[in-house]
């Protein structure tokens, strides 16, 4: 990778996008986002789903460890905006031209456990799916009884005692056990067998799990700087340029990957072009 290509190219977009504040930060929150899911993607992560599991609950935990510190009332702006999401998962995703807001994910210390748990056991459930779908031919029963990122339940602002703090993560740590466990067991062909729907493959899905668990787990930990929609985008640009100038001193190594957020395994070039893809798409729609 040529970092300092991509480093010159990377400044000069952030400083055209730090242009756009006028637009009350819509911009700069998009962009923010796509700083981080940069930054978050070129993480290395174990080639092995079950490992990259393994490997990403040991990293949350010691974050969910921590979740009493926080207020519990107190919703957190997340990085990551709906409509990025989008822009990530759709299947013919259409550019984030012209957004006419910001759909934000916020986390309280209740939520992100939640968020953990639900995701988990949600992605078991469709391992199991998933294999009968492969190996019977019996198509999947939608389990959406899980409440997404975007909403807060009334629950979710409650305290958190140390107690129930130890009751969450015994939960947690036991859906993730039983998630690697299951992962582990599974073939080559069962991990890359692509559903007739043109859905995931289960090797996306679990390095989606993975990536997902650490990113829930330290959504008040590690959140960007508050309120202010320039030094959060800033705060991105400068967490994204540290992970790229770490990565260029890394040699090759079969045993790692670049997982995405969604799960999507790309060379560090491919992830620094994506970014900029999408500033010059935000770009684009400011004008």
């Amino acid at each position: 990778m040529d970092a300092e290509r991509y480093l010159i190219a990377l400044d000069t977009s952030r400083d055209h996008v730090l242009k756009t504040a006028a637009d009350g930060g819509i911009v700069l929150a998009h962009a923010a986002a796509a700083r981080m899911v940069g930054a978050w993607t070129l993480a290395p992560a174990p080639h092995d789903p079950a490992r990259h599991l393994e490997v990403a609950h040991v990293q949350a935990r010691s974050h969910l460890a921590r979740l009493t510190t926080h207020d519990p009332s107190r919703e957190v702006p997340a990085a990551m905006t709906n409509e990025l999401f989008s822009r990530l998962t759709d299947a013919s995703p259409a550019p984030i031209t012209a957004p006419g807001g910001v759909s934000r994910y916020t986390y309280t210390p209740r939520k992100a456990l939640r968020r953990v748990l639900d995701h988990a056991l949600d992605h078991l459930n469709q391992i199991d799916q998933w294999l009968a779908w492969q190996h019977h031919g019996i198509v999947p029963t939608p389990t959406d009884g899980w409440v997404p990122s975007t909403v807060t339940l009334p629950d979710d602002r409650l305290p958190l005692a140390p107690a129930d703090l130890d009751a969450w993560l015994w939960r947690v740590d036991e859906a993730a056990r039983l998630v690697a466990q299951r992962a582990a067991g599974l073939t080559e062909a069962e991990l890359d067998w692509l559903p007739p729907d043109g859905g995931w493959p289960l090797r996306r899905v679990l390095h989606h799990l993975a990536r997902s668990e650490r990113l829930y787990a330290a959504a008040l930990d590690e959140a960007l700087p508050d309120e202010d929609p320039p030094r959060r985008y800033e705060e991105a640009c400068r967490r994204l340029g540290e992970v790229v100038r770490v990565a260029t001193t890394r040699g090759e190594d079969a045993s790692i990957v670049y997982a995405g957020l969604y799960g999507a395994l790309a060379a560090p070039d491919e992830v620094l072009g994506l970014v900029l893809a999408i500033e010059g798409e935000l770009l684009a729609g400011s004008r």
